[in-house]
């Protein structure tokens, strides 16, 4: 996996913040991959707080890195949450839906979305579509949506911000 800058001091701070069939698409995954909470994070009420520091978990997936910037339980939101999720070189999500809006940022590296939406050009049929460095995406409610790093050599880091914590998988 590549290391920069911001790769390194999380390094420094704990592990490493790292970054299907189409019929399976409207399935939804187990709550194992993010839970609703994070229980084990401790509660921090400062307002300048450096990212670095903060509690990591890969939630038993190798080449997967998560932080909440800003929570429920660890820091009082209660519209909003923000995570940094790094994955890894061909790393994904599983295949899941949330009862909650999903805004992301890809702040490096290039991925795919898959996502299925009654939105899209052909509703009911899962989409791939292609994320890059700078680019971002809305999930809407409820819609099924995948994503991974599609590159070789390369992390895929993404800022999510979701709205009403805590976020429920189904």
């Amino acid at each position: 996996m590549a290391r920069g800058p911001p790769a390194a001091a999380a390094a420094a701070h704990g592990p490493r913040l790292a970054g299907v069939g189409r019929a399976l698409l409207l399935v939804a995954a187990t709550a194992t991959f993010l839970p609703a909470a994070e229980s084990s994070c401790p509660r921090d009420n400062s307002l300048v707080r450096d990212i670095s520091r903060m509690h990591q978990s890969n939630y038993g997936r190798e080449g997967f890195s998560h932080i909440t910037v800003a929570g429920a339980l660890a820091h009082g939101m209660k519209e909003v949450e923000v995570w940094l999720q790094t994955f890894g070189p061909g790393k994904r999500t599983p295949i899941h839906r949330h009862s909650c809006e999903e805004i992301f940022v890809v702040l490096k590296g290039k991925g795919t979305l898959l996502l299925g939406s009654s939105s899209l050009k052909h509703p009911g049929e899962p989409q791939e579509i292609p994320v890059f460095q700078n680019s971002t995406f809305t999930i809407p409610v409820n819609d099924p949506h995948q994503i991974w790093n599609s590159d070789e050599h390369e992390d895929l880091q993404v800022l999510v911000i979701i709205s009403r914590p805590p976020i429920k998988m189904e």
